[in-house]
């Protein structure tokens, strides 16, 4: 993470930067590590453009890896790619922003077909977040002064792609942790979240049940309102297996995250 000098100061009585990115196709690159102590790593990397215009972003999903041992790319066939609206030179085409009632509820068909792969899919869950941050979804752009910081409401998130998720916060905070000239620079704190996991691969299916503690730092070009960087501060999840004995122990999940320019 770069340096940035600090002004300590208000701005004035508008945003610190701009509300409406700038019309552009910018290029990324994502990358992912899921750590469970005694267990290979497991990680994704994913090359992707995030296309702005007059408020609506799509991403435009590149290339993609998954790690499972070894680096594997992901090949969805001809009408998987299709049905995510890819096409010679991209695997998907999702819209992040605005995003539909249906599509923000469950992350289903109407937000990227349900043909997509894990290694398409997971990627994009981050990404979305990372762009919704500065929005007024989360009051970042209510923003004015560094130190400032902000509550934001309770959000649930849910979907079921072979694994089954929900996730539901309490709340959190939003603050301006640094500004410059150039940059403003956000940290993003959702209270401890509760969090299960269905595995439906194994019979009977395994659930998990447990939290989630994570944060994220984004970075944000003042003067065309676009996406800089961003990344995980941190991520811990703390799972335990539903109806297991006691002497079972707990699994414990840390996860990096990082999107970089490309």
């Amino acid at each position: 993470m770069a340096l940035f000098i600090v002004i300590a100061s208000t701005t004035g009585a508008g945003p610190i930067y701009r509300q409406t990115p700038a019309p552009s196709v910018r290029g990324y690159v994502y990358e992912s590590t899921e750590t469970v102590p005694g267990r290979p790593g497991h990680g994704y990397r994913t090359e992707f453009d995030l296309q702005n215009s007059g408020g609506t972003v799509y991403a435009i999903v590149r290339k993609s890896m998954v790690l499972d041992g070894s680096w594997k790319a992901v090949e969805p066939d001809d009408a998987c790619r299709a049905a995510m609206h890819g096409d010679e030179s991209s695997l998907a085409r999702v819209k992040l922003s605005p995003l539909s009632a249906e599509a923000a509820r469950t992350l289903g068909d109407s937000f990227i077909a349900t043909c997509a792969p894990p290694g398409v899919f997971f990627p994009l869950t981050d990404i979305l977040n990372v762009v919704l941050i500065p929005t007024a979804h989360f009051r970042a752009s209510e923003l004015r002064t560094v130190g400032q910081s902000l509550r934001y409401p309770g959000f649930a998130a849910a979907f079921d792609r072979g694994v089954a998720i929900k996730e539901i916060s309490p709340g959190g905070e939003i603050s301006l942790t640094s500004l410059d000239h150039r940059y403003a620079v956000l940290d993003w704190k959702p209270d401890l979240a509760h969090l299960e996991i269905v595995g439906k691969a194994s019979k009977p299916p395994v659930t998990l049940v447990g939290t989630e503690h994570f944060a994220f730092r984004v970075v944000v070009d003042r003067k065309t309102g676009l996406l800089e960087r961003a990344a995980a501060s941190f991520d811990e999840l703390d799972m335990k297996v539903v109806d297991a004995p006691d002497s079972v122990p707990h699994v414990h999940i840390t996860r990096t995250v990082e999107i970089r320019p490309r």
